[in-house]
């Protein structure tokens, strides 16, 4: 009666793995966040320069955007269907 009410093996590593990578977004989103309000903090104290934390995520954009421009190409030619 009990094994008729669990999900399948698979369903469950499944939900194990989902959970998992959850985990890990909401982790490295409180690292970031962390690290940005103290970088935001030494800002508002002086210590460091007035431009540097713009600069950072100006530099994080610019990365983010040479990503997608390398990341869709690469999509394209993997697909099976291409060729």
């Amino acid at each position: 009666m009990i094994d008729a009410l669990e999900p399948p093996n698979d369903a469950r590593h499944f939900l194990y793995r989902v959970v998992r990578w959850g985990l890990r977004v909401y982790f490295v989103s409180l690292l970031v966040a962390s690290v940005y309000s103290l970088l935001w903090v030494f800002e508002i104290a002086g210590v460091l320069p007035r431009g540097l934390l713009s600069t950072i995520w100006i530099g994080i954009a610019a990365m983010g955007t040479v990503f997608l421009a390398l990341l869709v190409p690469l999509f394209y030619t993997t697909r099976p269907g291409s060729r």
